[in-house]
């Protein structure tokens, strides 16, 4: 385990200015504004933890109360491969959720998590961590990521995805708003179409705040760095993790290769979910 999440030495470590005359003090003022000391601060009461006992531990020490649905689904796959593919509307506590639900109720479950998410060792066993390239708007998985993730699978063990790459966003859709991932990516569906294991589609109930959603126009990065501030405003709440029925490999063979239609069936799947 580490002493802190994200040190001041790792905070030195992104730019020469914070190695500087002021970058005591430039330091100071980026982890208020981003409420960086709060993962440290929930990290920290839980890190004694790995794993799904981890995670147990950080959402019941925010008080996240988490109700599950059709949970028995899981069953029929106590010693057998298979994917889960979920909406992301946290960015945070969601995956942590993920690892929770599934890792504890069958081993070697292992979900696909961005840098950030990564950051957290405690939860290493459960994670196979891809970095975004470029931006987040142009996220692409990357290769070392593709290919421990068909590793997981071809060693007959569970996998999950965020298909989206990226948290959810506000969109203007068909004369309304809407809060629902991006289109889901193609990296990510091309390893589902060729895993030919069932597929379990998982909706993740609730959203973050309106602030997080708008400010989004000064750049993705400001966005990010919101992230920390959302962790306030899920303390107490409650998450509803339902399960769909498994969705078999001979049903996605017959979209043939065509990751946007592939991706269309299983985000409408899943989105489906949360309308039970």
């Amino acid at each position: 385990m580490k002493d802190a999440l994200i040190s001041r030495e790792d905070i030195r470590g992104l730019h020469p200015v914070f190695r500087g005359k002021y970058g005591d003090s430039l330091i100071d003022f980026g982890i208020k504004i981003s409420a960086l000391h709060v993962p440290n601060e929930i990290y920290n009461r839980s890190k004694h933890l790995n794993g799904h006992e981890f995670c147990k531990d950080v959402l019941d020490k925010l008080g996240i109360n988490r109700i599950l649905r059709n949970i028995e689904v899981l069953d029929n796959f106590k010693d057998k491969p298979f994917i889960t593919v979920s909406n992301h509307p946290y960015g945070h506590i969601d995956g942590i959720a993920v690892i929770e639900t599934f890792a504890s109720r069958v081993d070697n479950y292992r979900l696909m998590v961005n840098h950030i998410l990564g950051l957290i060792d405690t939860m290493s066993e459960n994670f196979i961590t891809v970095n975004p390239l470029k931006n987040e708007e142009k996220n692409k998985v990357t290769f070392a990521g593709i290919r421990e993730s068909i590793a997981q699978i071809q060693n007959n063990y569970p996998m999950g995805f965020f298909p989206s790459g990226a948290v959810s966003n506000l969109y203007f859709k068909k004369g309304r708003f809407v809060i629902e991932d991006r289109d889901w990516q193609p990296a990510v569906l091309k390893i589902i179409h060729k895993s030919e294991v069932p597929v379990i589609p998982v909706h993740i109930s609730g959203r973050n705040s309106m602030s997080f959603y708008l400010s989004r126009m000064f750049g993705w990065k400001f966005r990010n760095l919101r992230l920390c501030h959302e962790l306030y405003n899920k303390k107490g709440k409650e998450i509803v993790i339902t399960l769909g029925d498994p969705i078999m490999p001979d049903a996605i063979k017959q979209l043939n290769d065509d990751t946007v239609e592939l991706g269309k069936f299983l985000k409408e799947k899943t989105y489906s979910l949360g309308k039970k």
